[in-house]
């Protein structure tokens, strides 16, 4: 329709820089950017499927998301880069029901094809995983745990140690990611120890870590127990 603007009424005032039920009164967000919007969705907002606003962001229309009941609002604008770039993190969410297959094995890196035969069990399963950090003697599997059986998981991990014969291999279940999200961390300094200081202030042990080299978003897997605390003191740490 060639549009120059696309308004979607709901009825909140906008998207909220945290999860209103763990934070109080938490900022709204005036501006983010489609890129932004893309990584919250996943990692755990729920006002837009994350692929619902392709139409828009393929067409290059922003969004804006108004309150039906509060129409002089201004709302949020999803747009494809943001004017407002001094604020680093534009949101912090979280989400549950993750489950991480650690594996270890001397000179990894040395061995051609590690990873790939670690994913062929993967594919051979019908498994997805969702994060893969590593180092270069382990690497770090997050997945869904709803796709896991206690048989499906005995019997992958005996595949596991039959075709790669790790040094270590063990599961840890329970886990929550928490993001921390915002394009103005390429241009600030800091945005990882102030995070990981932010936790540990609160003893909250960081089970994974993962960041991408555009740095938009980084992803903190922990023990689902302390992901409002985590969610807390990450919000405290970057926008009170």
């Amino acid at each position: 329709m060639n549009v120059d603007l696309y308004e979607n009424f709901t009825d909140v005032n906008g998207i909220f820089a945290a999860h209103p039920g763990y934070i109080h009164h938490p900022e709204p967000i005036r501006e983010i950017t489609y890129r932004e919007m893309r990584e919250l969705s996943y990692g755990g907002f729920s006002v837009f499927h994350d692929e619902a606003l392709m139409p828009s962001y393929r067409a290059k229309i922003p969004v804006v998301i108004k309150n039906t009941n509060n129409p002089a609002h201004p709302g949020t604008l999803i747009t494809n880069e943001r004017e407002n770039k001094e604020q680093p993190v534009v949101g912090i969410t979280s989400d549950d029901g993750f489950s991480m297959i650690y594996l270890n094995k001397y000179l990894m890196n040395r061995e051609v094809g590690f990873t790939l035969k670690v994913l062929e069990i993967f594919k051979e399963f019908n498994l997805n995983y969702e994060h893969m950090p590593s180092g270069i003697d382990d690497i770090s599997i997050i997945l869904r745990a709803n796709q896991l059986t206690p048989q499906l998981e005995e019997d992958l991990l005996r595949k596991i140690a039959y075709v790669i014969d790790p040094d270590e291999l063990r599961v840890i279940h329970d886990l929550s990611m928490v993001m921390i999200v915002g394009e103005g961390m390429k241009q600030r300094i800091g945005s990882m120890s102030e995070s990981t200081a932010a936790l540990a202030r609160k003893k909250i042990n960081i089970e994974m870590i993962s960041q991408g080299a555009s740095e938009v978003s980084i992803i903190f897997g922990i023990h689902k127990e302390r992901e409002q605390d985590a969610i807390r003191t990450l919000y405290y740490t970057f926008f009170e």
